[in-house]
């Protein structure tokens, strides 16, 4: 609650407007480096990094739609406070647990820190967490709930694609239709 008093307190200031800007923008960013490291052949590591990177992502959207579908968690907008849920109800206002921008960020950040050994990366997905916060589109509990799902799934992703071995998840996309698996 203090965190969504301040964002309405200093709703009207240039650097929080800012930094909600950059917060909301990252998750969009890291899908496009992603991509492109996927893409890129010169460096063997770096293409498979950016792979597991967008799997990692579309697995943690994937999640992230399911699970704010089952919670119904108000946003911080609806003036409900925290403890106001609708589950299964699909309104747009009641979809704020988890965050999928935070869980995007994190599940794409993840692969390359622990891949490049980049611990800053993870400050730099944090900032989303302040931007979602700072938009008073989420919760603090919210984004922090997309940062670990985010973590632990670009851990799974990370890990599946440097040894690649029975039980790594794998989704692959193609044409007409997008997979999801489970290898054993």
């Amino acid at each position: 609650r203090r965190a969504d008093s301040f964002a309405q307190d200093h709703a009207q200031s240039r650097w929080l407007s800012n930094m909600t800007s950059v917060g909301n923008a990252i998750p969009w960013l890291a899908l496009a480096g992603s991509a492109a490291a996927a893409i890129d052949g010169s460096d063997p590591a770096r293409s498979r990094t950016g792979y597991a990177a967008l799997e990692a992502s579309g697995a943690s959207l994937f999640l992230a739609t399911g699970v704010k579908y089952a919670v119904g968690r108000a946003r911080p907008t609806v003036n409900g406070g925290s403890h106001s849920f609708s589950a299964f109800s699909g309104k747009t206002d009641y979809d704020s647990f988890p965050s999928a921008h935070t869980i995007v960020a994190w599940a794409a950040a993840t692969p390359f820190a622990m891949e490049y050994d980049a611990p800053w990366l993870y400050g730099v997905a944090a900032l989303t967490n302040f931007g979602r916060v700072g938009g008073r589109k989420h919760w603090v509990s919210d984004t922090v709930a997309g940062s670990l799902l985010g973590y632990g799934i670009g851990l799974v992703f990370w890990e599946s694609a440097r040894d690649p071995k029975p039980g790594g998840a794998r989704i692959s996309v193609g044409p007409t239709e997008v997979r999801v698996g489970w290898n054993y």
